[in-house]
């Protein structure tokens, strides 16, 4: 049940110049959430932004009580948090949305995991729940160069299964799109499910490959939302059964063919 969590800063890692991670002492959020889910922040003593902004929770220690946030500096939201001395307590309204299904696979199947640079967010704590269940993941990371690949630190030694890196200027990994990289290793019947999370071209491009392997899909959705809980309707995203979604409550885990990619 979503509530609203009064959360001091416990401390902040680095990746690159804009990528960071926070972490919060939250210990009733800690223990409360499904990989997938988001949190609506509130700054203390800001005036910017004016609303609350979402943010996909990324890991939890429900033992220390501490919840974990990945980021990129983006606009004064994002650099407030990048700002923010440690101590300082700022608000968590969550757990929001729908989590990533995994319940139905079994033991010893594989499933690959895509992000497109800070779409990397929601990771973390799925492929530990996936490595828990004894589910093996690749792990595929993308991003524009070095710096937005700086976050595969975060991810070393929680992958359960190949990790496979791609920037588009050819600086880390291959050279190219994340999405080609996986177009290639995802022969049919390789992987049981694909769990993504990124930008909207992205996630087209890999349901025309999901779509054509006949793989059970969930997709991340990144959508801006003024509320979290489905009260202000901005963060709707064109459907196929009806004419939208609302990605805060509906999703914002989505199965990609219940989009509709041709009006977006």
């Amino acid at each position: 049940m979503r509530s609203d969590h009064r959360v001091p800063l416990v401390r902040r890692r680095i990746f690159s110049p804009a990528l960071f991670s926070v972490t919060f002492e939250a210990p009733s959020l800690a223990g409360a959430f499904a990989p997938g889910q988001f949190v609506m922040l509130e700054l203390p003593g800001r005036v910017r932004p004016y609303l609350r902004r979402a943010y996909s929770i990324a890991d939890a220690d429900p033992a220390r009580g501490e919840v974990e946030l990945l980021l990129r500096r983006v606009g004064p939201g994002t650099a407030g948090l990048e700002e923010l001395p440690e101590g300082s307590v700022a608000k968590l309204l969550g757990p929001l949305g729908n989590g990533f299904s995994f319940e139905s696979l079994a033991e010893g199947q594989r499933v690959a995991v895509v992000a497109g640079g800070i779409g990397a967010a929601p990771f973390p704590a799925l492929l530990k729940a996936l490595s828990r269940a004894r589910i093996a993941a690749d792990f595929f990371l993308g991003g524009r160069n070095a710096e937005d690949l700086s976050l595969a630190a975060r991810f070393a030694g929680i992958v359960p299964g190949q990790t496979i890196l791609a920037t588009d200027d050819g600086s880390v990994g291959e050279k190219g799109f994340i999405t080609e990289a996986f177009r290639r290793l995802a022969a049919p019947a390789r992987y049981a499910r694909l769990f993504a999370c990124g930008p909207m071209p992205m996630f087209a491009a890999l349901a025309r490959v999901a779509a054509q392997l006949n793989l059970p899909s969930q997709f991340s959705t990144e959508a801006a939302m003024g509320c979290g809980f489905g009260a202000c309707l901005g963060c709707v995203i064109p459907g196929v059964e009806k004419p939208f979604l609302i990605s805060c409550t509906e999703g914002p885990i989505l199965p990609p063919e219940k989009i509709a990619w041709d009006r977006l």
